[in-house]
């Protein structure tokens, strides 16, 4: 008895890693009511252009079964030249964690057609991601149908649109890290044709090697790799605070920024009009208390910035705050002088957000 177990076990086990590391069969998904679980202002299946389509304006369909890693994910897709976000979500955890890749009509052939962004709690980061690995210009032909091609293997990710040798974005550092999760479509403000979805998993897939900026490898000297953050709180209570021990609020999970320097806020809470604000806090030590440093920072949306609990700073970083065409991107765009005291210093950002990336990031200059 104890032998016929020990075998089934072991014949299991043959089994197990026999097919291990075996891509899936491309799956062809039917874009219909049975797939898909649709929240949209309109949608509708229709023939559009030769091929069997879904339309969806400004909402989003979801596969009601499927499970993608590592792959490939295909599908066409046609929009006119409006304002729209339209194009695929994966990797989905739940209704406010996912990772999204979309093209934007009206931005043909500039920098920022298209975009790769982390959604966390609810909150898109395109503000703080953004530049190479995350951009790429493309000409976009309207009301044509184009065919897009999404090449996943841990955490990187290549995109092809019609030419399947060369592909047009490389991003290095997918920011939900190596998960499954579901699939999905989204167009946002716009209406959009999605035709002929299919996705296969596989581990064995081949990336082009790539002479772009691997956002890990950056030169990191300066850069405030940790934080210590506050729970999310209403900005309201910033109001007419100039000395940081007056807003009582404890400053205890310890956080650590990216390779790049950016701290994604979005982590703490989703956003809110009660949880629109978080403090991030780090510590300078000087050995002379007669010592200047030059911080560089940035941050989205808003922030005030305390220098051992006094108030030395305050900004407005948010879309469309400077001129209509303001995007709000950060980066180490703004700088204070810090004339630090013998011992520690204690540096804090209390920082506000409104929509499209909730983050911070510092680094002090020579």
């Amino acid at each position: 008895m104890e032998m016929k177990t020990t075998f089934k076990i072991m014949m299991v086990l043959i089994l197990v890693f026999a097919t291990k590391g075996q891509a899936q069969k491309e799956i062809s998904v039917p874009l219909d009511p049975k797939t898909l679980e649709i929240d949209a202002n309109e949608h509708r299946f229709e023939a559009y252009k030769g091929k069997t389509a879904l339309y969806l304006k400004n909402g989003r369909a979801w596969l009601k079964d499927a499970s993608f890693k590592n792959g490939t994910i295909e599908y066409d897709i046609t929009f006119g030249n409006e304002r729209n976000f339209a194009g695929v979500h994966f990797h989905i955890q739940d209704a406010n964690n996912y990772e999204e890749y979309y093209l934007r009509p009206h931005q043909s052939g500039n920098p920022d057609a298209m975009q790769y962004s982390p959604v966390i709690n609810g909150n898109a980061a395109w503000q703080l991601y953004h530049g190479e690995g995350y951009w790429s210009p493309f000409q976009f032909t309207f009301g044509e149908w184009m065919h897009v091609k999404l090449v996943i293997r841990e955490n990187k990710m290549q995109v092809y649109i019609n030419d399947m040798e060369n592909p047009i974005l490389h991003v290095t550092d997918l920011k939900l890290g190596e998960k499954s999760g579901g699939l999905g479509f989204g167009s946002f403000l716009g209406g959009t044709h999605y035709a002929n979805l299919t996705y296969q998993n596989t581990d064995d897939v081949a990336l082009v090697k790539s002479e772009e900026n691997d956002h890990n490898k950056e030169n990191r000297s300066g850069i405030i790799s940790s934080y210590e953050v506050s729970e999310a709180f209403p900005s309201k209570k910033l109001g007419g605070i100039t000395v940081l021990k007056d807003l009582n609020i404890p400053v205890e999970r310890k956080m650590k920024a990216e390779a790049s320097g950016i701290l994604n806020l979005s982590k703490v809470s989703p956003v809110s009009e009660d949880t629109n604000t978080v403090l991030a806090k780090f510590n300078i030590s000087s050995n002379s208390g007669d010592e200047t440093k030059r911080l560089e920072f940035g941050y989205s949306d808003k922030v005030k910035v305390f220098v051992n609990g006094k108030l030395v700073y305050g900004g407005d970083n948010s879309f469309r705050s400077r001129d209509y065409r303001y995007l709000g991107s950060m980066g180490f765009f703004d700088s204070i002088h810090l004339n630090l005291r013998k011992g520690n210093n204690e540096i804090t950002f209390a920082v506000t957000e409104r929509m499209g990336g909730w983050g911070v990031m510092a680094r002090l200059s020579d």
